[in-house]
């Protein structure tokens, strides 16, 4: 019996959110995920060839809205084979239109961490509550 390949793609809010899942629910996947990084940086980053029964996607806090971001988002999303993808929609509500018009070109699934606490406008106050929004 194959085993459930899922993988964490993105920024900050990506580390996050893997170590709540791993606290909380003992969940690990592949992550492919660093502090501040930007989907430009995201998009050159080597993913693994495999097919994924889950990816969850935190892109988008560290950029500015524009057709370049959608661009980048837009080629991010053709290099994961998975089966289900779930964007997690970034504070910044531009940004955040943009992903998600991604997530819906692709019949993605999304969580908007705009429903979440945040001191800063870029990070959940608490990764729990994402983690728990995620298995839902």
């Amino acid at each position: 019996m194959a085993m459930f390949e899922c993988l964490i793609l993105g920024d900050s809010t990506g580390v996050g959110t893997a170590t709540a899942l791993v606290a909380q629910y003992a969940i690990r996947c592949d992550v492919i995920a660093a502090e501040r990084a930007t989907a430009a940086q995201i998009l050159a980053w080597r993913k693994p060839a495999k097919r994924y029964g889950a990816s969850i996607l935190a892109i988008g806090s560290n950029d500015s809205p524009g057709a370049k971001l959608a661009d980048n988002l837009f080629k991010i999303r053709t290099s994961i084979t998975t089966r289900r993808a779930i964007w997690l929609l970034p504070y910044s509500r531009q940004v955040a239109s943009l992903v998600n018009k991604v997530a819906v070109a692709f019949g993605d699934e999304s969580i908007d961490l705009g429903r979440f606490a945040t001191n800063d406008h870029i990070h959940p106050q608490h990764y729990g509550d994402v983690a728990r929004a995620l298995l839902k």
